[in-house]
């Protein structure tokens, strides 16, 4: 019994860090491809970051390659976004989403992997 409790724990633990590594990696992916093209780097925002997460693990459990039919309402109560973009390429293909050239301030960006082998990559801007 208490060997069931410690499994569940560490695999919740360990999903928990793969998400958070995915949050965390994901705008310094933007920032990048915005680096390249001379546009300066989004702030990051921590509750933009847990909507944009949200809606990529939707998407990646459901196979939705595109928006789903209300992106904001993955937000966090009381967080607002001026866009959403997404995408769902393979890996290989880099960072994906509308809104990443755009001129905003703030930006929480996402991806989950889906069961095809894609990354299903989100975007909130404000």
């Amino acid at each position: 019994m208490i060997f069931r409790f410690i499994y569940a724990f560490m695999a919740v633990v360990f999903i928990v860090a793969i998400a958070r590594a995915e949050a965390i990696d994901s705008l310094d992916e933007v920032n990048a491809a915005r680096r390249a093209r001379g546009l300066p780097p989004f702030v990051k925002c921590p509750q933009l970051t847990a909507g944009a997460l949200n809606v990529a693990q939707f998407r990646a459990d459901r196979l939705i390659q595109g928006h789903t039919r209300n992106d904001f309402s993955g937000l966090p109560v009381g967080v607002t976004a001026t866009a959403s973009g997404c995408a769902a390429w393979f890996p290989s293909w880099g960072w994906g989403a509308c809104c990443t050239y755009e001129n905003h301030r703030y930006a929480g960006a996402a991806w989950s992997m889906g069961r095809d082998g894609k990354r299903y990559t989100h975007l909130f801007v404000r």
